[in-house]
């Protein structure tokens, strides 16, 4: 799923989109402007603030597993998702469908 592509369709569901990589905010950045991203990327370049905490680190490699994470506004987590490896992503309709049953 691309989620750049797919944009109208989480805010229309209420939903924000935000990315977390280890990547620094100048890469960040970069890769905002180059991919005319959407949404805010936001930096854990040592995978500490977020990305290990929520047990989605690839000590090996150096880098997170992607993973999708639906959080509503009660901060309750709707949908969580991590992929077996870095091209393993979910397909769009059960992350919409918890989007949907959280509102």
């Amino acid at each position: 799923m691309s989620y750049a592509r797919k944009y109208d369709q989480f805010r229309s569901r209420g939903a924000e989109v935000v990315g977390i990589s280890v990547d620094s905010p100048a890469q960040n950045q970069t890769m905002i402007e180059n991919l005319l991203l959407p949404f805010k990327l936001l930096s854990d370049p040592e995978g500490e603030q977020a990305i290990q905490r929520y047990g989605v680190w690839d000590a090996e490699g150096r880098i997170a597993v992607p993973t999708i994470v639906a959080v509503d506004r009660d901060r309750t987590i709707r949908y969580w998702y991590k992929g077996k490896d870095f091209a393993d992503r979910p397909g769009d309709a059960d992350l919409f469908s918890a989007l949907e049953s959280g509102k």
